[in-house]
């Protein structure tokens, strides 16, 4: 048993690891820079535009953006524990009840930020298209 937790401990570590490296080592993008993806600042600053939020809505809706990101993770991450404990309940129904219960949860979980992005995305495009100067 403690071989077998070991082994699974080594394996997610590897998968961890190729999940998140991987994508970095292949960008083609300069990693002294890890901003400046496909040269888009140097274009930026030769064309004259500022690549700074200053605006508030822009700075609010990176916020939510990248909120709702998270919570959106947070809720996947429940969905797959869900179906490890479906998959590890051996048949037990207490088990595999409230693995469905965590599913379900999960699910619901990414269809309210689901919508409460939809919701914000409409919201801040009526304030933007309201504040544009015709």
């Amino acid at each position: 048993m403690k071989n077998l937790f070991k082994k699974n401990t080594i394996n997610i570590l590897t998968i961890c690891l190729l999940t998140f490296l991987l994508p970095q080592l292949l960008l083609a993008a300069n990693p002294g820079d890890p901003g400046n993806f496909y040269g888009l600042e140097a274009t930026a600053s030769k064309a004259g535009i500022s690549t700074e939020r200053s605006d508030l809505g822009g700075m609010v809706g990176d916020t939510i953006n990248y909120l709702f990101g998270v919570i959106g993770v947070i809720f996947l991450v429940v969905i797959l524990i869900g179906g490890y404990m479906w998959m590890t309940a051996g048949g037990n129904e207490e088990k595999v009840a409230k693995a469905k219960g965590f599913i379900m949860n999960g699910f619901n979980g990414i269809i309210v930020i689901f919508l409460a992005y939809a919701m914000v995305y409409i919201i801040l495009q009526a304030m933007q298209m309201a504040t544009e100067v015709k």
